[in-house]
């Protein structure tokens, strides 16, 4: 699987509180003081292509980030839209069309390699761009990501499951580089956590690839004492089929538990799966993400996308940077010293923060399924430790 794919399959899966640029993460503050002239930020989203999917997606990244920029209203704020289609070429053309209109931060665009066309443009002109796109081998110079990435969800189960004696691991994924790109994370997590990786196995990702693999994947599992098995499937892909097939085979809930690096959640048919039953997944706070949802979905008549929480933390991230350069009169909003704040940013996805490599770290809570529900187990982190830009 080619790497724009593997981007593009992650990807195809509020009122807002006081200003605090100290103590916990940052948040425009309503009813500032009136600025001295309007931002522009330059939103760009995958329309305009042929595929109705994604020009559905890119509208509920519209959508979204207008609900935020209403509610930093006071900030005069100036959303403009571009569409990319998704591709690279139009995408680097609307981006020079934003920057000629005046940009002053770049939001989106979604995928990994229309962000790569798009960074030396804003690069040249001294542009931060606030990337959707979730891979991490994109961030870094003037390009910040805002997708959840494996290796933050990674660090959060694998420490999890480590402070609950589950450190013999076995890592089940398909072939591949998103299946690589997140049993490396899982690597890298375990070590972190003092937990072993003991077994390991993958799968073609169709019925014939799970079904050829999935009783030598079973005795490596049952053979190396695996107290949890990672899984990196998502729902609407392999993971409801490799775990029943494992559990058939004889790799029992009371021996080996399984654990996502996927949400399980957007799917009612896989947590109704008895294999998943008793797993554990990580996910931004299920409650502020529920608020989001309604509020969307009574602006729109219709629900959100699961990503355009996304374009509303991004825009929430621009407003707490304006605001709070106009509250100390001085400096440049979105500098890098501003923007990678530990203390982070509030947003409806939970707390997050950017790293001085331009990747980000999020505050998940860990959901444990159970009966056909999902349901918080430990919740997510309301603020962050100091930064170890890791």
């Amino acid at each position: 699987m080619q790497k724009r794919n593997f981007v593009r399959l992650i990807a195809a899966v509020a009122g807002l509180a006081a200003l605090s640029a100290c103590t916990g993460p940052i948040a425009p503050q309503q009813g500032n003081a009136a600025p001295s002239g309007p931002v522009t930020v330059a939103l760009l989203v995958p329309t305009g292509s042929a595929d109705a999917n994604q020009d559905q997606l890119g509208q509920s990244l519209v959508n979204a980030a207008e609900l935020a920029n209403r509610d930093l209203a006071s900030l005069e704020i100036t959303l403009k839209t571009y569409g990319t289609a998704g591709d690279q070429t139009t995408a680097a053309s609307a981006a020079n069309q934003a920057i000629a209109e005046g940009a002053d931060i770049i939001l989106g665009p979604l995928f990994g390699d229309t962000t790569t066309a798009v960074a030396p443009i804003a690069g040249a002109k001294a542009l931060k761009i606030l990337s959707f796109s979730n891979n991490p081998e994109i961030a870094g110079g003037n390009t910040y990501i805002l997708g959840q990435t494996f290796e933050n969800t990674a660090r959060r189960v694998t420490s999890f499951a480590a402070g609950r004696g589950l450190n013999r691991l076995a890592i089940v994924h398909p072939s591949g580089l998103e299946g690589e790109t997140a049993r490396d994370a899982i690597r890298t997590a375990a070590a972190a956590a003092g937990s072993t990786i003991v077994t390991e196995g993958s799968y073609e990702l169709s019925v014939e690839g799970i079904t050829e693999a999935a009783s030598g994947i079973a005795t490596g599992i049952r053979g190396s004492g695996a107290n949890a098995v990672m899984l990196t499937d998502g729902p609407t892909a392999g993971l409801p089929y490799i775990t029943e097939s494992l559990r058939g085979l004889g790799v029992r809930p009371a021996a080996a538990k399984f654990i996502g690096l996927q949400r399980w959640d957007i799917s009612r048919e896989a947590i109704g799966q008895p294999g998943l039953q008793g797993g554990w997944f990580a996910a931004p706070d299920p409650a502020l993400l529920t608020a989001f949802e309604a509020r969307y979905s009574a602006a729109y008549g219709t629900p959100p996308h699961p990503l355009s929480a996304l374009a509303y933390d991004g825009m929430a991230a621009i407003g707490a940077l304006l605001a709070e350069a106009r509250a100390e009169g001085k400096g440049d909003p979105f500098s890098t010293d501003r923007l990678t704040k530990s203390a982070g940013f509030a947003g409806v996805n939970g707390v997050f923060r950017f790293l001085p490599d331009g990747r980000n770290e999020r505050a998940l809570a860990i959901i444990e399924v159970s009966l056909g529900d999902a349901r918080p187990i430990d919740p997510a982190p309301r603020s962050f430790a100091p930064a170890d830009g890791s």
